[in-house]
């Protein structure tokens, strides 16, 4: 017992103020010895929790400083209402290694920190001492899963820091000072390659999913979460901004990696069900769900985005007609919003252009004349002068308001609120059946080939729009355009949850990003609300591909090379 209490307030102390302090490994908690004693496995389990508590999670909108926005507003698929949110930097020219966004480099590398000194220390632990405890079983098979759960984790954050930076210091052991200011940049395909091996590695001894014996609990580390991760980096690796010698080679392991998340899901009861059920209360516990981070009751994701005009809503994230412009109509035609509605005014009263719009659009987005929230009584009005639109402060800038992650029935009014459990769904099946129909187009350049998975790209992409609350009409042929409308069915079922920003990235079509599409709705002299598109610029740099590293990290190492495009180590 002696043993577990030193190692245990050994690592806390680590955890507390670990020598790297100059990678911002140094994390805070409110932990102390006193609860540490009182159960080792519960104190172990403590420093595992505090691994999982740096997950990115879209609710606490750490790019922006909580202003209400996430990295959708840093896309062309929203617009921040709020004028002073910080997410405008990423495209209006405020952004620089002096003035970073940050937050994924402090973050991963305190978890990195954290996670190497746990797994450092991890085989000085002995349970033996507490074999005639009742609750022994129990406690050594928690014990025993704690391994494989922060090996996943570490994987999960460089894979984080590697889609952000490119290459990025690599360490599997705590670092001196001295270590830590010289450490250089590993290349990225290194890095990828490496948590490929360490998913390879571990995925056979996680739990499918956990027992009612080992306390589940959404968000632990699973055999299929480490399989999700190896597919997409995969996919990320095969993507042109890293595979700059076009080996088509990594399109086909991308392809099989996601083909074994879509084939084992099955076999383990994770299953597309309806689109609505991903989002609102508990959604972390839907059927499709395969890596989310929890964050109990709340609500101030709706507070941030119900709509100006309800009661304490503050506008947020507001879709843009760039994004409304790609659904599709649901009668057989094929034509999208943007298609059929191409140039002209739009009268909406008359013309009831929203009217047999896939389902999907519905389910993310509210418009003008949408009873939202559930308890609102009154129709939105985005038309200038209604009651939810301009010249009214923080007013929706694009014609429409956010209804994804949104829970209708959480009431914000000031005598009535309300709170509901909500989960940041990091990544979910749908996600796979798109990464797999693009690793297969990209490979045999053919939509109807299903090679050796016995499933098309078409296929993939069939088995999303055969949702019960979406059935949307099937794909077949192979087009010339398949890419282009691909990309426009992963925009549109993976809104707003934070895959945009990544998607043009990885893709190298940056500059689509500089042109964003905005509605103003305007009420005509017959009283009729009319659509009018207007263009929004913003500023595009490829040296945007990847995150400047803050200077602060690069002025105190000298091997650490600032990424293109954002000065040299002395000018910043």
């Amino acid at each position: 017992m002696k043993l577990i209490k030193y190692i245990l307030a050994t690592a806390l102390l680590s955890v507390l103020g670990t020598s790297c302090v100059d990678l911002n490994y140094t994390e805070v908690t409110t932990n102390d010895e006193d609860w540490i004693y009182k159960s080792p496995i519960y104190g172990i389990q403590q420093l595992v929790t505090s691994v999982y508590a740096h997950l990115p999670n879209g609710f606490d909108k750490n790019y922006e400083g909580g202003s209400g926005s996430t990295l959708a507003a840093a896309t062309d698929e929203a617009e921040c209402a709020l004028s002073n949110s910080s997410v405008h930097r990423f495209y209006n020219g405020g952004w620089s290694p002096n003035n970073p966004f940050s937050f994924t480099w402090e973050n991963s590398y305190k978890a990195i920190a954290e996670a190497n000194n746990f797994l450092e220390k991890l085989d000085k632990i002995d349970l033996s001492d507490y074999a005639s405890n009742n609750d022994y079983e129990a406690m050594k098979s928690k014990f025993d899963l704690f391994e494989y759960e922060v090996r996943f984790l570490r994987a999960y954050y460089y894979f984080d820091l590697v889609r952000t930076y490119g290459d990025v210091p690599f360490t599997l052991k705590t670092l001196s000072n001295v270590e830590a200011n010289r450490i250089s940049r590993t290349p990225a395909l290194d890095v990828m390659n490496w948590i490929v091996e360490e998913m390879d590695a571990i995925a056979e001894y996680l739990p499918i999913t956990y027992t009612t014996e080992l306390n589940p609990e959404v968000g632990r580390a699973t055999r299929p979460m480490c399989l999700a991760l190896k597919a997409r980096t995969l996919l990320y690796k095969a993507s042109p901004l890293f595979n700059t010698s076009s080996n088509s080679g990594w399109w086909l392991d991308a392809a099989r990696a996601n083909h074994d998340v879509i084939k084992y899901a099955a076999q383990w009861g994770i299953t597309l069900g309806n689109y609505a059920k991903i989002w609102g209360s508990d959604n972390g516990d839907g059927s499709e769900v395969i890596f989310a981070s929890k964050q109990g009751a709340l609500n101030s994701w709706e507070s941030y985005n119900y709509p100006i005009g309800v009661e304490n809503g503050q506008g947020g994230m507001c879709p843009t007609q760039t994004l409304v412009d790609l659904y599709e109509y649901n009668d057989g035609s094929g034509q999208t919003f943007g298609e059929r509605h191409a140039n002209a005014d739009i009268n909406v009263t008359c013309d009831k252009p929203y009217a047999e719009l896939d389902p999907r659009f519905g389910l993310t987005i509210v418009k003008n004349g949408d009873l939202w929230p559930n308890y609102n009584t009154t129709p939105i009005e985005t038309f200038e002068g209604g009651i939810n639109a301009a010249p009214l402060l923080n007013a929706t800038p694009t014609g429409y308001y956010l209804k994804k992650y949104c829970d209708g029935n959480v009431n914000i009014s000031t005598n009535d609120a309300t709170t509901a459990p909500h989960a940041w769904v990091i990544m979910r099946l749908g996600e796979f059946y798109l990464n797999f129909a693009e690793a297969m187009y990209r490979y045999y350049g053919n939509a109807e080939t299903a090679g050796e998975f016995g499933l098309t790209a078409n296929g993939a992409i069939n088995a999303l729009r055969d949702r019960e609350d979406v059935q949307m009409p099937h794909w077949s042929g192979n087009p010339s355009d398949w890419l282009q409308r691909y990309q426009r069915e992963r925009f549109v079922e993976l809104a707003f949850e934070n895959q945009r920003f990544w998607d043009v990235r990885r893709w190298k079509c940056g500059s689509e990003l500089a042109t964003v599409k905005v509605a103003k709705l305007q009420k005509n002299a017959d009283g009729d609300v009319v659509l009018t598109r207007r263009q929004e610029t913003r500023n595009w740099e490829d040296k945007y591909y990847f995150f400047p590293i803050p200077f602060s990290e690069i002025n105190k190492n000298p091997n650490l090379v600032q990424n293109p495009g954002w000065g040299t180590n002395n000018q910043q």
